[in-house]
């Protein structure tokens, strides 16, 4: 999960363990301690678990401020879905930021008729937020031309 959200976004195992737990308590996954040296928990998907993982993968991705960290764990595991569904998932992502495109492009032309220097210091951060929108959906476009030329 670090490696899917980066370092900035922080998983403690406070948070890990108690959810490891509760997903044990479901029937969604077993856990076995590992002693050798400094103990570790091994979790596996169940059944059930397995279920819920392609449950949730079917499910559309809300809006809300978590919004980018669930396209991001979405687009880490997605390799244990079929090819089409994983086609399916680049194009929603691909739709999403031609949509931040499309607002941030919006946004700009209407702040740049304004003139003052506060629109001109928002106009740059809607900049970076085109930016950023313009490579995610090239990285999706090239991603996407990859799966299908694996078939």
């Amino acid at each position: 999960m670090q490696a899917s959200l980066g370092k900035k976004r922080k998983i403690s195992y406070g948070v890990i363990y108690p959810l490891l737990e509760k997903l044990k308590e479901q029937g969604f996954v077993t856990i076995e301690t590992n002693a050798q040296g400094r103990t570790k928990k091994l979790a596996s998907l169940t059944e059930a678990g397995k279920k819920r993982f392609y449950e949730l993968m079917q499910q559309d991705v809300p809006s809300g401020a978590h919004r980018d960290d669930i396209y991001k764990i979405k687009l880490d595991v997605m390799q244990h879905l079929p090819l089409e569904q994983q086609k399916e998932l680049l194009n929603q992502f691909m739709e999403e930021h031609q949509n931040a495109i499309e607002e941030a492009e919006s946004w700009i032309l209407k702040l740049s008729k304004e003139g003052s220097v506060d629109h001109w210091y928002a106009g740059k951060k809607l900049d970076l937020r085109l930016a950023e929108a313009q490579v995610a959906k090239i990285w999706a476009e090239k991603f996407l031309k990859e799966l299908e030329n694996r078939k």
